[in-house]
């Protein structure tokens, strides 16, 4: 996990600032131990002359763990589980190796100036409007960020300083060999004889022993689902009319977000109606903060009952997955409006009877005789199918007809992972059968083509593996101590 982080660092420094807000505001609560030395109380390591401050520490521990709960976990990352993983020790892992080459860098001399720093900063994209640097959305995202000026520019400073330093140390020239070499091993074309199997539901034969077999071997993966009683407050956004004023004041903070498709700032009467719900959304939120605390105080009444299953798709479960029975939730915003609850009771998921998840047995016992007659059927045709000439593909094919682009990406993946001729390929309800009929290398054309993408890849990969093998060959060199006891 944490070579894999390594490696793509420079991709999390700056795409989810919003996220990492909470993150940098919740501090170091609960986080693990420090060496509080009054010397060592503002840093959690120290490389040779470089310090690591906590806030720097703090900041790239929210990115990537923003980064991984959303691209990865599917929003399911806790801050239990990331201590499990050593997410913790792996951020600090890669800020120490980026410590070791900043080092380096003293080292050579190399600095860097402040026009090369604000220009590294107008050069980003994230920060234009209409094709060019915009001063005032440069504030606002640093602003809803969390970030001060300074700080930001620190950032982009050290990052210029480490690219003036790998372009002294790894700046040798892409051969034609390696890109020759990359590309016969990335564009390498396979013509494909392919032919379908398929299981009619009549095949598939279940009886009720099996049925009462697997339910009874199995039982404890079929339980009801868990369900929380609430009571609950609505407030609904206001009526009110809101002046052209206000409308316009909301719009000047916040227009930055409203863009059309081709990523243009739209001009306040296009957004005029979508601020003006912002604006409402918000102001109700004002509201139903203060009937969440007097809610929570008892000085409201709740207006109906509400039962939500774990599976509910018009709450997100995980609001309150970790809420206790009397606790009023922080108001969350629903339809047009906000909505304050209160946890009343929670029905733990029990023990499904046997006719109830007969059902749910069966389909899972289908599932696998499928899969099983699938194989079988696969197996005895191998060697003697005639399937349709799909033709040359390629590694990264998107489009086989008759699937899905995820079901082709798949398919061409299993077939340039595999070592033999022949095979098959199970997808959905149906197994693909491949015969490898002919191979060739990429013609010279479509290695041209793709000439500057091989370039990049093989400068990436070369980078990559001169990166660490220069900080392993550094790290003896700079004293290194850890404050940050995890």
């Amino acid at each position: 996990m944490i070579t894999w982080m390594q490696r793509h660092k420079k991709y999390l420094i700056v795409t989810v600032w919003v996220s990492v807000i909470a993150f940098v505001s919740a501090g170091f609560i609960g986080w693990g131990a420090y060496d509080f030395n009054l010397a060592r109380s503002s840093s959690v390591a120290k490389v040779g002359e470089r310090t690591i401050s906590k806030q720097v520490f703090s900041r790239s521990y929210a990115n990537y763990f923003e980064y991984y709960n959303s691209a990865v976990y599917n929003g399911e990352l806790t801050q239990e589980e990331a201590q499990k993983v050593g997410l913790d020790k792996g951020v600090l892992d890669i800020l120490i190796d980026e410590a070791v080459l900043l080092n380096f860098a003293d080292e050579m001399g190399i600095t860097v100036l402040d026009n090369e720093v604000i220009e590294a900063i107008t050069a980003d994209e994230n920060f234009y409007e209409n094709g060019s640097f915009n001063k005032d959305l440069y504030r606002t995202a640093l602003r809803n960020a969390g970030f001060k000026p300074a700080e930001y520019e620190e950032v982009i400073k050290k990052q210029v300083t480490l690219n003036k330093l790998y372009a002294i140390v790894m700046n040798f020239p892409v051969t034609e060999l390696e890109k020759e070499i990359l590309g016969s091993a990335m564009f390498m074309e396979d013509r494909l004889l392919v032919s379908t199997v398929t299981v009619d539901d009549s095949e598939i034969k279940i009886s009720e022993n099996e049925t009462k077999a697997h339910w009874d071997m199995y039982k404890d993966n079929f339980l009801t689902e868990k369900v929380y009683n609430f009571e609950s407050i609505f407030v609904p956004l206001s009526k009110e009319s809101l002046s052209e004023e206000d409308i316009k004041a909301y719009y000047e903070e916040v227009k930055y977000f409203y863009k059309d498709s081709e990523d243009r700032l739209l001009d306040y009467a296009a957004a005029k109606k979508d601020v003006e719900k912002a604006l409402r959304t918000k102001n109700a939120e004002q509201d139903a903060l203060k009937t969440y605390l007097a809610f929570k105080k008892g000085e409201k009444s709740a207006q109906k009952n509400v039962t939500v299953t774990e599976s509910s798709s018009d709450y997100n479960v995980s609001l309150f997955s970790d809420a206790v029975v009397g606790e009023v939730l922080r108001p969350v915003q629903k339809g047009n409006g906000w909505e304050v609850l209160k946890l009343v009771s929670i029905n733990a998921p029990t023990l499904k009877t046997y006719e109830d998840a007969k059902e749910q047995v069966l389909a899972v016992l289908k599932a696998n005789k499928r899969v099983e007659l699938l194989s079988q059927k696969s197996q005895a045709r191998l060697k003697l199918f005639k399937g349709s000439d799909l033709g040359f593909v390629t590694r990264g094919e998107k489009n086989i007809t008759g699937l899905t682009s995820d079901q082709s990406a798949q398919f061409i993946n299993t077939v340039f992972s595999s070592k033999e001729k022949r095979g098959y390929v199970i997808l959905g309800d149906k197994a693909y059968l491949y015969n490898i009929a002919e191979q060739r290398l990429p013609s010279e054309k479509r290695l041209k083509e793709n000439d500057l993408d091989l370039e990049n890849t093989v400068r990436r990969i070369r980078e990559t593996e001169m990166r660490q093998k220069l900080i392993n060959t550094l790290k003896p060199r700079y004293k290194i101590e850890q404050y940050y006891k995890g």
